[in-house]
């Protein structure tokens, strides 16, 4: 029993609405023989719990548990991340380890949000699931062994490659499941069960390091990488799909519609941003022939010592008119101009800023279908054959 029920207990009787409150009046009129009591009050509350929208948490709260985002800057090359957000087709069920409830089916929770969850350890197993069904084995499948890792023993083995994210909902419902009598063919007890509806969404998280590849050959890297996408993104499809995710999926539960929302996977494989060519400033555009830069004249107008060159007659009969006249004009600059700046003690040289490295970009595909997400995996394997 959490803290929680026991703030409960200490509160005076009154109109309950909470599911602490239902389940600590309706324990209370069990313990004081009150069972007929007690089965009306669970009868009311599964009427108000028929379907329920929780509140919906802060946006940047909701979005950092429920759609995480990977920074693949401190990740190895190859690394991937598949994202999705699904709509359940049939309700999800899974049983709570919470025993303190007003029914003894209540769905998976969160520990401090209380939503409803689908754990990670629950993803890893079904997705583990659907490929058995597929035919891959992890004793004896090597790609199954790096998905999923291998056990040895306690002192040896590999961890997996996947890192599963949990899923949460903000809507239940409630099921009921009413076994029959074989003999008289009719319904004895029926059972509730809490669930997330059809028709609540959920989003799909799933990250992919290969570790274990750090400094082998990046062309091995990514043969690797793009083989096991295609492996977990055909697995994904036949868990969502077919196989289902939720406690009794082999009575339909727990399975999710074709469509998806927001859907991507992102490889950490750079592409580097082409330098975009340099154009010369405005004033480089703009000086006169005779300039090499903004207040300076070219060294073929100056002494060494940084004083105009005046030119004998004998030099400037031997020039062409176009270089003539460019002497002229830069004798001319000189006298307005140039002479009073090369009296001028010399500026400190500008401290260039160093060039920003080329943002990277990651290859990034999208799809609204499971159907999709394997088509585009498999064009990516395509190219990646080629390259």
């Amino acid at each position: 029993m959490s803290f929680d029920y026991f703030v409960e207990l200490d509160k005076p009787d009154g109109d309950v609405q909470t599911n602490n409150e239902y389940t600590v009046r309706y324990h209370r009129l069990i313990v004081d023989g009150k069972e007929n009591d007690a089965d009306i009050l669970r009868s009311s509350w599964s009427k108000k719990s028929a379907k329920v929208t929780l509140p919906q948490l802060d946006g940047e709260v909701w979005e950092i548990i429920a759609r995480p985002k990977v920074d693949f800057s401190s990740l190895p090359f190859a690394s991937w991340f598949l994202q999705f957000t699904f709509t359940l087709d049939s309700p999800y069920i899974s049983k709570d380890d919470n025993p303190f409830y007003i029914i003894d089916n209540p769905i998976m929770r969160d520990k401090v949000f209380r939503l409803p969850m689908v754990r990670s350890t629950a993803w890893k197993g079904n997705l583990y699931s659907a490929l058995w069904q597929m035919g891959h084995d992890k004793q004896d499948d090597e790609q199954m062994q790096r998905l999923f890792g291998e056990i040895r023993g306690q002192e040896s083995g590999r961890a997996g490659r996947l890192y599963f994210y949990p899923t949460f909902f903000t809507q239940t419902a409630l099921e009921i499941v009413n076994p029959h009598d074989r003999a008289r063919k009719v319904g004895t007890n029926p059972i509730l069960f809490e669930c997330v509806p059809a028709g609540a969404k959920g989003t799909f998280s799933l990250l992919y390091v290969p570790f274990d590849l750090i400094g082998k050959d990046e062309a091995e890297i990514r043969q690797q990488a793009i083989a096991d996408l295609q492996l977990v993104a055909e697995a994904v499809k036949e868990m969502m799909l077919t196989c289902g995710f939720s406690a009794k999926r082999t009575s339909g539960y727990g399975a999710a519609r074709e469509a998806v929302e927001n859907g991507f996977f992102q490889i950490r494989i750079e592409e580097m941003l082409a330098h975009p060519a340099a154009t010369p400033s405005p004033a480089a555009l703009s000086l006169p022939k005779y300039l090499q830069a903004p207040g300076k004249l070219k060294d073929e107008y100056l002494n060494p010592d940084g004083t105009f060159r005046e030119r004998s007659q004998a030099e400037l009969a031997k020039m062409s008119k176009a270089p003539k006249q460019e002497y002229e004009k830069a004798k001319k600059w000189w006298e307005r101009e140039g002479k009073a700046l090369a009296q001028q003690p010399p500026a400190q040289p500008e401290v260039q800023a160093p060039a920003e490295a080329p943002q990277p970009t990651w290859l990034r595909r999208e799809f609204v279908s499971f159907a999709q997400l394997v088509d585009e995996v498999k064009k990516l394997q395509k190219e990646a054959a080629h390259e």
